[in-house]
């Protein structure tokens, strides 16, 4: 049989593997991050309005923070029909399964056509890649895109030879072709800046300055636009939020160089022995992690040094650049995604780094060593992932009895409840301040901004005054809204009055209270005592109705997109 036919099985099998991973873990439930409904809402935007706008604001400035890549897939996906959360879940599901294709084809010229399948297969079993392909998010699409353009940058490197298939034409494809990828990385999330970087830097390197020139040109053009759009009105940016100490609690100011650098040391030593092991075997915060996480690591880096010693690559390149980023972001923003992008280098370079050192032992032990390896991470990372398989069955049950939310603690069902009592009764063009404030417009359609983070009542109603908000709710589905949302309530009753309750409050209900305008304050009001609103006026409510049963659906359809038919 021909190597290319073999080559071809292994791509075959890995795409059948990484299929059924997908497929096994599955699930109809909403992730409950606000970025998932984000990316639904800038969709339902760009097809509603036909601008890149926050459609889930009361201002619905334009939006500055996520590229438009991933919400432009959405859209494309809500144009053919698309509805539900399991529908939209497939801009997740292919790209990590095209990923697990891609890392084969960039590993196989590296490690050969075994080692690339061993890669793979690692990849594909990832707890973080298994688990991130059911969830609406940019990550899996990310991860798709920048191996795209791994691949395509070393396949314009290698080309060597005479033939007819190494013509210059052709490089000048395989180029083209990581170039746009590459773009299309930088804009499906924003740290796709060091595969720019990286990119550019090696042709650089390689002193190609006319394809540095062109490419160039053809990236930073359209980088430099959104830069500029971003330094317009926004709600929020990535750039002003890194130099917070805590994006989620702005009071704590921000850091300098020196909280700069504490920050990153802190990261490298949370991602090496936490955050990436943990995306690889899963088990967060078991000790073991740790040991497993410095051997990746230790191999890891001295696969890239060999590599680097060899030849250099884009991909030797983009490995300290994204790893710099990702420990420089507030600690807060730290978690198993991020790594996502470095789990296929992390594999590639460590088998290098075990051959090396296979070539210093004996022959019994050189042969068993990647074996060993493989064995030992692939059937950690399956344990995951029949956990996982058992937990969708688990919830499963709970859904059909519960609705779309009914597998999560009784505060988002609460919250939630909220939201679709919210949709009928509420009066049209109405806004509300929440912890969730995108999930909420997905399931309410009223405009929503996040409640401010801050303990004085006043910045609170400020806020709320200059949105034109006349509501806010107050939940449990953490600390935050107790905080402050509560304690402007307990120092400010005057300012508030009681529209509805949802769920049992020793269960971590909510309610929603109502802002009375400014001229119907009295200012002042008691401390630390016991504190009760009245109800709130007639006005309130949609046509005077004050009551609204909450209908739950266990299909799983978006309601926005259900009712707008976008």
């Amino acid at each position: 049989m021909s190597s290319a036919r073999v080559h071809a099985g292994l791509l075959a099998v890995v795409i059948v593997v990484s299929g059924a991973l997908v497929w096994s873990v599955a699930t109809p439930m909403p992730h409950i991050g606000g970025d998932n409904a984000g990316y639904i809402a800038l969709a339902h935007g760009l097809l509603t309005r036909g601008a890149y706008v926050e459609v889930f604001d009361p201002q619905g400035l334009p939006h500055t923070k996520y590229p438009p890549v991933f919400p432009g897939l959405l859209a494309l996906l809500i144009a053919a029909g698309a509805r539900t959360w399991a529908a939209l879940k497939l801009s997740a599901a292919v790209p990590t399964v095209a990923s697990a294709a891609l890392t084969f084809l960039w590993a196989r010229p590296r490690l050969g056509a075994l080692g690339a399948f061993a890669a793979a297969l690692l990849f594909s079993i990832s707890a973080g890649v298994v688990y991130y392909s059911r969830w609406i998010l940019s990550d899996p699409l990310f991860v798709a895109f920048t191996l795209l353009a791994l691949w395509a940058a070393d396949r314009t490197s290698t080309e060597s030879g005479t033939g007819p298939e190494n013509r210059p034409g052709l490089r000048a494809r395989w180029l083209g072709l990581a170039v746009a990828a590459t773009g299309l990385a930088c804009f499906t999330r924003s740290a796709g800046l060091p595969l720019v970087l990286a990119l550019t830097g090696w042709l650089a390197w390689e002193r190609r300055w006319r394809s540095l020139l062109t490419s160039g040109v053809v990236l930073c053009v359209p980088l430099l636009a959104w830069m500029t759009r971003g330094r317009g009105e926004g709600v929020a940016q990535y750039g002003s939020e890194f130099w917070l100490v805590d994006p989620y609690n702005p009071a704590l100011g921000t850091v300098g160089l020196g909280g700069l650098i504490g920050r990153a040391v802190g990261n490298v030593v949370t991602y090496a022995v936490q955050h990436g092991p943990a995306g690889v075997v899963g088990g967060a915060g078991e000790r073991w992690l740790a040991v497993l996480g410095v051997a990746l690591t230790v191999t890891a880096l001295a696969g890239w040094a060999l590599r680097v010693r060899e030849r250099v690559g884009v991909a030797e390149l983009f490995f300290p650049l994204y790893g710099g980023l990702i420990v420089l972001w507030p600690a807060v923003w730290g978690g198993d995604r991020f790594a996502l992008p470095l789990l296929p280098l992390v594999f590639v370079y460590g088998a290098a780094a075990l051959a090396a050192l296979g070539g210093r032992l004996a022959p019994l032990l050189r042969a068993l060593l990647p074996g060993l390896a493989f064995a030992g991470l692939f059937a950690a990372a399956g344990l995951q992932w029949a956990h996982q398989v058992r937990e969708n069955r688990i919830c499963a049950a709970s859904i059909e009895a519960g609705g779309i939310w009914g597998c999560y603690p009784s505060p988002v069902p609460s919250f939630m409840a909220a939201a679709t009592w919210s949709a009928a009764s509420l009066p049209e063009g109405a806004s509300v301040l929440t912890r969730k404030p995108r999930l909420f417009y997905l399931e309410s359609g009223h405009p929503s901004r996040a409640f401010a983070f801050t303990d004085d009542p006043d910045a609170q109603l400020a806020l709320a005054d200059r949105l034109g908000a006349r509501y806010v709710l107050l939940d449990r589905w953490d600390a935050l809204a107790s905080r402050y949302v509560a304690g402007a309530v307990r120092r400010r009753p005057d300012a508030f009055c009681w529209m509805a309750g949802f769920g049992r409050p020793e269960e971590g209900g909510a309610q929603l209270l109502g802002i009375l305008a400014p001229e119907l304050r009295r200012g002042g009001g008691p401390a630390d005592s016991d504190v009760t609103v009245g109800r709130c006026p007639d006005g309130y409510f949609r046509d005077g109705v004050r009551d609204r049963e909450v209908d739950y659906s266990a299909s799983g359809t978006i309601r926005l997109l259900d009712e707008s038919g976008s």
